[in-house]
């Protein structure tokens, strides 16, 4: 009977370990050695590593380091930092991303900035909620060119963009201030568009 007990501990052992060296060999941080070598021209390029298609599309992965911290509802607490800084970052999520043009809106406090997106640009099938911008922060108002991603998580984890290093293990994630990532189809994380102007702006 002492057999499927440790059996089933060896498994589970065994998943663990696999889940987190998936994430960790998945493609490792090169710093934008070919072929992953497209940049945005901005912060981003800390943290992500993309190649771009003949098509004129991105595939990449996009970056995190994990602090270490298991939060109450046991999500191992990552968050994004410069990656030509550090030894440990691993691939978070992985990336697709379509050209379109957006208009830079707002930005409150630490969250991202917020973009307007024509709804038809927006690519089908899929979910591509971030725009990012190339080239250096737009202005209020001003229209620019850029990606619409699409980000598909590899590992479970909280995501905490700002201040992961004051999460503590006795919150949750939320409480922590981090979002609950599990893997597969990412809009939370990183979500910053709209489809239409608010009143006022």
């Amino acid at each position: 009977m002492k057999t499927l007990p440790t059996l089933l501990g060896s498994l589970a052992l065994f998943i663990i370990t696999a889940d987190a060296a998936f994430a960790a060999d998945l493609y490792p941080w090169r710093n934008h050695a070919d072929p992953f070598s497209f940049l945005f021209g901005n912060d981003i390029d800390t943290h992500q590593q993309t190649r771009l298609a003949r098509d004129g599309s991105l595939f990449g992965f996009f970056y995190v380091r994990f602090t270490g911290v298991v939060t109450k509802d046991r999500y191992s607490v990552a968050t994004h930092v410069d990656c030509n800084s550090v030894p440990d970052c691993v691939v978070g999520w992985t990336l697709n991303g379509q050209s379109a043009n957006a208009t830079f809106l707002y930005q409150t406090q630490s969250d991202h900035p917020v973009f307007l997106v024509a709804r038809p640009d927006i690519p089908q099938p899929g979910a591509h909620a971030h725009f990012h911008w190339q080239g250096n922060m737009p202005s209020l108002g001003q229209a620019v060119t850029g990606y619409l991603l699409q980000l598909t998580a590899v590992d479970r984890f909280c995501f905490i963009h700002d201040g992961a290093e004051t999460a503590a293990s006795n919150k949750t994630c939320r409480e922590n201030g981090g979002v609950n990532v599990d893997r597969g189809t990412d809009i939370a994380t990183h979500l910053n568009i709209v489809t239409s102007r608010p009143p006022g702006l």
